[in-house]
């Protein structure tokens, strides 16, 4: 496996086990972030919807899907704008951002990994053409 897979993988399991925790049990994660609790049917939902997206990152991962772990770069960062908009207009609680965070930094984490794994490619690709 290579390594920026590897960190979508990771990334899949965080996003699994996290969906699994609001499917599952949904105020302790609230809790545990100093959010009001809830007996509302749609963090259930929420959590559902995350399970099978972390279902999706670590199968693509294991399947080295370069086109999708290149995607999820452009896509996970875009979750702290998101989150601060929601933030500001104050619909949402600030310790929200933690999630969009952890998503920026595991994007830039797939990022360089993914310019690591293209340098090697080139100098393979130069060699070939010198021959």
């Amino acid at each position: 496996m290579s390594r920026s897979a590897f960190s979508v993988l990771v990334y899949g399991i965080y996003i699994f086990l996290l969906g699994l925790m609001f499917l599952l049990v949904p105020n302790f994660g609230l809790r545990i972030l100093g959010i009001k609790t809830t007996s509302e049917v749609w963090i259930h939902i929420a959590g559902w919807f995350v399970v099978w997206l972390g279902i999706y990152y670590i199968v693509s991962a294991r399947s080295e899907s370069k086109v999708f772990i290149r995607t999820t770069v452009y896509g996970r960062p875009t979750f702290i704008v998101f989150l601060g908009v929601l933030v500001a207009l104050g619909m949402i609680e600030p310790v929200i951002i933690i999630f969009g965070a952890i998503d920026l930094v595991t994007a830039l984490w797939t990022y360089r990994l993914l310019r690591l794994e293209k340098k090697p490619q080139i100098i393979t690709n130069l060699k070939m053409t010198q021959r």
